[in-house]
């Protein structure tokens, strides 16, 4: 089983819409550097469940005889703008993991389609997804109510905190209890700026915090990109900028 980020953008990805700043400038002509909705895709031997689904291109690219599911971090547009799309798919019922939001995002709730949305998360309460793989909810820090992931396989626990602006004592002591080999956690802006998320300096010491062997920073926004190019990390140190399309294995 692995874990794939499809995204490791925040909401104006980048490039940013009409921006020329070097991160964004250097985007534009390198595929390698282009950062799209934070988002990820775990992969099974049953099949595909997308975490998240911010990006507005899932429907070329999902195919739905192989998804399984989604995982919601929580219902902001830029996390659940793709299931406007596959809403409206011909396909069987596709099952929506996340927290209980009776708001939900505009009428997806109202006017589901073929996705089904019944299948709330309680949070800390560990939820079998398939054989290999089960999740474990921990409420996080954000503008509304929004769960991390400790993502567990058969050996091994991966935790995934997007949208987050800190960590609460449970949660915390829950990610530590899982032993996780990565923390994969939101990381917005550079040091000293920001809200509702997280900056640099607030998200390294999580390494240490949460008792992970590497933290990888996504959702980044342009400003940390053109700061990490004037002071990049230790490229052989434990915190590491993530990257669209970065895949870590969960045995």
């Amino acid at each position: 089983m692995y874990i794939r980020l499809t995204g490791t953008g925040n909401a104006p990805q980048i490039p940013v819409y009409g921006c020329h700043c070097i991160s964004c400038a250097r985007a534009r002509v390198d595929e390698n550097f282009r950062r799209r909705p934070a988002s990820a895709e775990i992969q099974t031997a049953s099949g595909r469940f997308l975490l998240d689904a911010g990006r507005t291109d899932l429907a070329e690219w999902v195919d739905p005889k192989t998804l399984q599911g989604v995982i919601l971090t929580h219902y902001h547009m830029d996390h659940v703008a793709g299931l406007f799309h596959l809403r409206w798919g011909v396909c069987n019922p596709i099952p929506v993991y996340g927290p209980a939001d009776p708001n939900g995002c505009d009428d997806l709730h109202d006017h589901p389609g073929c996705l089904d949305f019944s299948h709330t998360l309680e949070a800390y309460r560990e939820r079998k997804l398939c054989d290999e793989l089960s999740v474990i909810p921990v409420p996080i820090k954000h503008s509304k109510m929004t769960y991390g992931y400790v993502i567990k396989g058969r050996r091994e626990a991966i935790a995934y905190l997007s949208d987050c602006d800190g960590i609460g004592p449970e949660s915390a002591a829950m990610i530590r209890e899982a032993k996780p080999k990565a923390v994969i956690v939101d990381c917005s802006f550079p040091p000293g700026a920001g809200r509702n998320h997280l900056s640099l300096d607030r998200a390294i010491p999580l390494q240490e915090e949460l008792g992970a062997q590497w933290l990888y920073l996504t959702h980044i926004g342009h400003d940390l990109d053109n700061h990490l190019m004037a002071y990049p990390l230790p490229q052989d140190g434990p915190v590491l900028v993530a990257r669209d399309g970065l895949t870590l294995n969960i045995d």
